[in-house]
């Protein structure tokens, strides 16, 4: 029996009863009633065997999406069942009323105001029309756009439905054939342009304030947000540019663009006379920039600086009622409020101290060398990611809890582990595995990208990704993050 729905897009889909996602889900929601009502687990409670099956029945729902079911349904899965093993409403709930999330949720306004105005449109036909067309040079316009979006909003998704658009209007018109090289090139560099820079600062992509939100308290202190600029800037810098640069000669075509400076002028006139919401969404969004260095002289913190841009959005009717229910996903926000608290959910119910001996092993192997532990772990992030299809949170948010060993009996900033988690979460080998990857390809209606190349350029960022591990082991070594001999 065939059903249809709406998936995440909008675009109606075939629902099967008996399709893969829904019988995962089914099999894996079995398992975690098998590990909460028989306790096969010796030395774990009753609760904590109780809290386990409730999180792996949260995460089939989450991995697998039966029928494009939202992210809220795992996520009343993990409240509802937690607190019936006997955690109380705060500890479940407690990434709810953390700065995190509170930081979160004027970001991703930023991003939809900056899309609604029109003015990430204006910023990047404008840059586009100061340049002579060539392949170089439009790749040189994606990393500054890229760079740029990220320091006005740390909403991923915004920006690459922003240049995923425009990628393609610029294909278009240089009438780069469907699966060509050249088409894969300005399209694929335009999404990535959108994701890899931005992640090596703190508000530059939603990584920082959600995975600084795992940590415990005693690591939060001394996760700073400078000290994430100063751990990740640099090797997120360099594999950006690595990226571009590997994907440049590999699908560089041999003829050049055939279109003038001229065309991408008049796609700029197209876009008329700037409106009064992109003039208060710029000079808001560069006030915010511009405040968040000095938070220490101003007496705010980064969420309450994000929240009073959001409150000047509202009162200057850039962002309107009917925008609050629409403008962002909810659905995101409520799985990423959640999740938050996953790790203070895995202490308290006793999971962590209990998988503590296997925890310890694994890290005991990791640690044998600095390079031993960042390809290792990364390695193991890498293959976890092709279960965890939440772009890795659901496995954060656990490894999250081996912060405070790592860092106290072998010197190992937890920002280094947030460093870790990042790479893997960027991760596209696959549709499934990224989620950012279908909701681009839905944009594009298949004349995007060529998949083949895809795959070649997620290759290519693997690779990076090692060769950047170990160039700047001594980097980290010398700000003080990382040993070059670890002892425990």
């Amino acid at each position: 029996m065939n059903k249809y729905y709406n998936n995440d897009d909008g675009i109606i889909q075939k629902q099967e009863l008996f399709s893969l996602p829904f019988i995962c889900t089914f099999l894996l929601c079995l398992v975690g009633l098998y590990f909460a009502f028989y306790k096969p687990f010796v030395g774990l409670d009753a609760m904590g065997h109780q809290v386990m099956g409730t999180i792996i029945g949260a995460l089939a729902f989450w991995m697998f999406k039966p029928g494009g079911i939202p992210f809220a349904v795992g996520t009343v899965v993990l409240l509802v069942g937690c607190v019936m093993s006997g955690l109380s409403i705060s500890q479940v709930a407690a990434g709810f009323s953390g700065s995190s999330l509170w930081l979160l949720i004027p970001a991703l306004f930023f991003g939809f105001a900056l899309k609604k105005s029109g003015l990430g449109n204006r910023i990047a036909f404008f840059l586009l029309k100061s340049i002579n067309p060539s392949y170089i040079g439009i790749l040189l316009v994606w990393l500054v756009l890229g760079t740029g979006f990220s320091l006005l909003t740390p909403s991923i998704g915004i920006r690459f439905l922003i240049l995923t658009a425009i990628s393609m209007s610029v294909a278009d018109a240089c009438n780069l054939s469907k699966d060509s090289r050249g088409r894969s090139l300005i399209i694929i560099t335009a999404w990535a342009s959108a994701i890899f820079p931005g992640t090596g600062w703190y508000t530059g992509s939603l990584y920082g304030p959600v995975l600084t939100g795992f940590l415990p308290i005693e690591m939060q202190r001394i996760a700073t947000e400078g000290l994430w600029f100063k751990v990740m800037g640099l090797p997120w810098i360099f594999i950006t540019i690595a990226f571009f640069v590997i994907i440049y000669f590999m699908l560089r075509p041999e003829e050049k663009l055939h279109i003038t400076q001229e065309k991408f002028a008049a796609l700029y006139l197209e876009l008329g006379n700037i409106t009064k919401s992109e003039k208060i969404v710029f000079i808001t969004l560069m006030t915010v920039l511009l405040c968040l260095p000095f938070q220490a002289m101003l007496g705010l913190a980064s969420f309450q600086i994000m929240l009073l841009g959001f409150l000047i959005f509202l009162l200057t009717r850039v962002i309107g009622k009917q925008d609050i229910g629409t403008g962002i996903s909810w659905d995101i926000i409520l799985f990423f409020g959640i999740i938050m608290g996953l790790p203070d959910i895995i202490i308290t119910s006793g999971i962590a101290s209990w998988a503590e001996p296997v925890m310890g092993y694994v890290i005991t192997f990791l640690t044998r060398s600095a390079l031993t532990f960042l390809i290792g772990l990364t390695l193991i992030f890498f293959a976890l990611r092709f279960i965890d299809v939440t772009w890795g949170f659901a496995i954060g948010a656990f490894l999250a809890t081996a912060t405070p060993v790592l860092y106290n009996s072998y010197h190992i900033h937890p920002t280094i582990v947030m460093m870790i988690f990042t790479f893997g979460g960027t991760l596209f080998f696959t549709s499934y595995q990224q989620p950012w990857i279908p909701q681009a390809e839905s944009i594009m209606q298949d004349a995007g990208w060529n998949p083949k190349h895809l795959r070649q350029a997620a290759c290519v960022y693997a690779g990076v990704v090692i060769l950047t591990l170990i160039i700047f082991l001594p980097y980290w070594n010398a700000i003080g993050v990382m040993s070059l001999w670890i002892n425990g």
